[in-house]
């Protein structure tokens, strides 16, 4: 695993930001809303806009960096999609990203050193066997073999290509992009089981 020494202003700021009465701590200027950057425009007496609900209320948001963790109602919007009575989700478990590939990047990031070995299903999409390489480990690319009908999944080569001591992930990505293929439950049980 990568270490990155903890951001400590940032985790301060995260924890007493939103709560404070008074914020001596901000590392920025103060922010402004959307209707004093408007005004600030040299045309903005050109601006004409009814004054809907949502026009007043979007105008008086104030353009700052928002939650550090994300919105707490999409946290928990996001939480309440995916708990269970018997298995909560708490949202301080869900990390918000800017689309997949910063997902991917932080789960590589977090899992991956230059003295590991991953394994990743090919074809794929690049960054799922490029940003491990990057990270410095070694990448093995387990082929998927094209039939006349489909692609097929060999598990002995796939076993063939783990490296004792060193192999620390296999990338799988099913539905496999950009085949289409769907690795066949049998297939993944296998590779479960080993």
């Amino acid at each position: 695993m990568v270490y990155i020494r903890p951001f400590n202003v940032e985790q301060w700021m995260d924890k007493y930001e939103t709560k404070c009465t008074n914020n001596i701590a901000e590392t920025c200027c103060d922010s402004v809303s959307l209707a004093e950057l408007i005004s600030l425009t040299s045309n903005s007496t050109t601006h004409s806009h009814s004054e809907t609900p949502l026009i007043l209320s979007l105008s008086k948001k104030r353009l700052d960096y928002g939650h550090i963790r994300g919105s707490p109602t999409l946290l928990t919007n996001i939480s309440t999609l995916y708990s269970t009575p018997s298995n909560p989700f708490p949202f301080s478990q869900i990390l918000i990203t800017p689309g997949a590939i910063a997902a991917n990047f932080l789960v590589f990031y977090t899992l991956i050193h230059p003295s590991h070995h991953v394994i990743c299903i090919h074809p794929t999409y690049q960054q799922l066997h490029s940003v491990p390489a990057s990270l410095g480990a070694s990448v093995s690319l387990w082929k998927l073999q094209e039939t006349e009908t489909s692609w097929t999944a060999d598990i002995n080569e796939l076993k063939s290509l783990i490296v004792p001591g060193a192999t620390k992930l296999l990338v799988l990505n099913n539905p496999n992009n950009p085949t289409g293929a769907v690795l066949p439950l049998e297939v993944l049980m296998q590779i479960k089981n080993y």
